[in-house]
């Protein structure tokens, strides 16, 4: 009998986000070379401002494009990869939208590289990832998530556009981080009020979700309803007067109000985006619980 898994994905204006409600429990592959030493970089390119693309090879195929999401919890790829590759389905899953639920299953990738990264026997999910096209300029044939990216510390240069796996040099601010049922989580706070943030490399902007009894954050400049994927959902743009990050305090950065797509599965007050925030360098150590970057 097949054990039934579910987990979300979300696109808020340029946020991607996955989230299990219940974990399969499937063990990390080993990365090769050792994590704890200095392994390489891969170059990326950064559409949009925001989305980090790196091309690689999963099994036989050759210069996919992937799109690395640290507000991902499992690499999703897309059915027409699996195809080709002739993965057989292990676990049948449904794949939730903001107002609508698509098939997916779980699969095991037999290999998966780029740049010095060299992956064998992952466990994956396998989606139509077609709505990507609407909002990306290139085919995404897969979503790299924190099961990949967490397996060593990593720094993202936005300025150099690579990322440098394995040990990295110490940035000016550096705050704690925090895995939060599988998905990376920092505390900050906006106009002095605590907020949990989940940092979101996939994400446009800076988004909060809003509770009847939040009061508003920022000055609202204005009000918009989008359609994303099968439903739609009201957003409101503003503008926050404080943003604290650790020692970094961003002042008057533009934001999005909406409601939490699953409150009983986002146990978080929002979403950061780096590139949203000029931030130049992004470093995160999962192991040692730190987030460190420099403007």
């Amino acid at each position: 009998m097949f054990n039934r898994s579910f987990f979300t994905i979300g696109l808020i204006a340029g946020v991607a986000f996955t989230f299990p409600s219940q974990s399969k429990g499937a063990d990390h592959p080993d990365l090769v070379p050792v994590i704890n030493e200095p392994i390489g970089t891969v170059p990326f390119d950064l559409l949009q401002g925001y989305c980090i693309v790196v091309h690689g090879s999963a099994g036989t195929l050759k210069d996919l494009n992937f799109f690395l999401d640290t507000g991902t919890i499992h690499s999703t790829f897309n059915w027409q990869i699996a195809s080709k590759l002739n993965l057989r389905d292990e676990v049948p899953a449904g794949l939730v939208f903001m107002g609508g639920r698509m098939q997916a299953e779980s699969a095991t990738l037999p290999s998966l590289e780029f740049g010095p990264v060299h992956l064998s026997s992952l466990h994956i999910f396998t989606a139509d990832l077609s709505s990507f096209q609407k909002v990306l300029p290139v085919r995404i044939d897969a979503i790299i998530g924190l099961d990949v990216l967490g397996l060593s510390p990593f720094v993202i240069d936005y300025g150099a556009r690579v990322i440098r796996f394995g040990t990295s040099p110490t940035l000016p601010n550096s705050l704690p981080l925090r895995l939060q049922q599988g998905l990376a989580v920092f505390d900050a706070e906006i106009d002095h009020r605590p907020v949990h943030l989940l940092l979101d490399t996939g994400a446009s902007t800076v988004v909060l979700f809003k509770t009847d009894l939040q009061p508003d954050l920022g000055a609202d400049t204005t009000g918009s309803r989008v359609l994303v994927s099968s439903g739609a959902f009201e957003r409101k743009q503003v503008r926050l007067r404080a943003l604290q990050v650790g020692p970094a305090e961003f002042r008057q950065e533009q934001a999005m109000v909406t409601r939490n797509p699953k409150p009983s599965q986002l146990d978080f007050d929002g979403v950061m985006s780096p590139a949203a925030l000029g931030i130049s360098r992004l470093s995160v150590n999962l192991a040692e619980g730190v987030l460190e970057f420099s403007r």
